[in-house]
């Protein structure tokens, strides 16, 4: 009994003096740490002294004595960018401190398929136009795979209205490989300077997994909440011409920010590095992203599909037109090979352009057999099958134009082709028929 009573002395002290450890570090003891981290971390070393000044005097007025840690955070945090003005320097109060109220569905609330999406949403809309919604920019590589998803669906859009109003931020990664869809150079878009380790990183435009859209308008939706990461897209495309922002002076934080652990669970966010753009030679930190056309967020969506439906109109014909002028032409004079390749030229830029597929082709070809314009009928098939040669339908259409003309040798050697490429397929199936029609 004596022996019991002991060990739970033993178990009391220890436990009071491991508190007492804990507790005794003054909030002091941590603006300190954090002190050491801003000088050898922070991206601009001059504003990091001058802050580190500021604090030393708080210090001994004992500003941040006694302070509970979530008033301590604000406090110590609000100092911090008293200088730096920096909205990305952030101090943290431990976790504990900062869970929420509500505990009911407290474990589902740490699975990411509860948490807010990074794409909430996107669609085509009226008359082809296209509209993302991100709430922001993750960094793994699922992240990668929904943007490849939004664009995607963005592939038959003339236009593209990409909402970045709430959207917070993220991986420069992440945000570099979305601005990549729109350039199909290989451009420098950014530079990130780390002053830690005196080291540059250059964003150049890279490789999707998607198809490219460097020629589709592209309007972008701001407001006062877009930041960091978000205004990163907003001013690279803009800075290229690639975009048209709309809405409101956005937040103003260019420094990409690296969390640090201190002691008694406190964290600090410090902007290690700053964002140099190629173009206009510096960043958007402090002045914030400045739209091309300044207009309250709630309305800014609206003014770019208004924005968007003339420009859509206007992309489309750039497009379109110049082939259209060239069929025109075939219909009133003789088909060259000159003109033949002339013309599989502008449908090869349709189809790398994503304005064109197989079965678009296909269905202009008909279109004019419709119209008893055979002859085109026939060059726009034989185009297909220079485009898509693996395909055994664009050799059947061009059979069945040939058949049209009355050229029964030529539409019997291409059905041929296409039972020998689909021998037990629909389209083998059809062209068998015709042949056995024909005989």
């Amino acid at each position: 009994m004596k022996q019991t009573v002991n060990l739970k002395s033993i178990i009391v002290i220890a436990f009071l003096f491991t508190t007492t450890l804990f507790f005794a570090q003054s909030n002091n003891d941590i603006v300190k740490q954090v002190q050491g981290l801003l000088e050898e971390n922070y991206i601009f070393l001059d504003k990091a002294k001058e802050t580190n000044a500021h604090l030393n005097q708080l210090i001994k007025k004992g500003y941040f004595e006694n302070k509970e840690p979530l008033d301590f955070a604000t406090s110590l945090t609000k100092e911090l960018r008293k200088i730096t003005k920096d909205k990305h320097l952030r101090f943290s109060a431990p976790n504990r401190d900062r869970t929420s109220k509500n505990k009911e569905n407290s474990f589902t609330n740490y699975l990411s398929r509860y948490r807010s999406p990074m794409l909430r949403g996107f669609q085509l809309m009226d008359s082809n136009i296209g509209y993302i919604d991100l709430a922001f920019f993750g960094g793994a590589e699922i992240h990668l795979a929904k943007i490849d998803v939004a664009m995607k669906a963005m592939e038959a859009a003339d236009a593209i209205i990409i909402d970045m109003r709430r959207n917070t931020g993220g991986s420069p990664t992440t945000v570099n490989y979305l601005s990549s869809y729109f350039f199909s150079e290989k451009l420098l878009l950014n530079t990130i300077y780390s002053r830690a380790n005196d080291h540059s990183e250059e964003m150049w435009v890279t490789d999707v997994k998607g198809v490219k859209r460097p020629k589709v308008p592209v309007y972008i939706l701001t407001s006062q909440s877009t930041f960091s990461g978000a205004e990163d897209f907003s001013y690279t495309m803009q800075s290229r011409g690639r975009a048209t922002v709309i809405g409101e002076i956005t937040g103003g934080g260019a420094h990409p920010t690296r969390g640090f652990p201190l002691d008694k669970g406190y964290t600090i966010g410090i902007p290690f590095a700053r964002t140099i753009n190629p173009v206009t030679k510096t960043n958007w930190e402090g002045v914030g992203v400045q739209p091309d056309i300044k207009i309250p967020a709630k309305n800014a969506k609206e003014k770019a599909k208004e924005l968007a439906l003339i420009k859509s109109k206007e992309y489309k014909d750039s497009m379109f037109k110049p082939l259209e002028k060239a069929l025109l032409t075939l219909e009133k004079e003789k088909i060259t090979k000159e003109k033949e390749d002339k013309i599989t030229k502008q449908f090869e830029v349709l189809v790398k352009s994503n304005m064109l597929d197989e079965g678009g082709i296909n269905s202009l070809g008909y279109a004019y057999i419709q119209q008893k314009k055979t002859t085109v009928a026939s060059t726009i098939f034989k185009v297909n099958t220079i485009l898509f040669p693996d395909s055994a339908n664009t050799w059947d259409s061009l059979a069945e134009s040939y058949l049209e003309l009355n050229n029964k040798e030529k539409a019997i050697k291409y059905y041929n082709k296409a039972i020998k490429m689909d021998p037990e397929g629909d389209t083998g199936s059809n062209a068998k028929r015709m042949l056995k029609s024909i005989k």
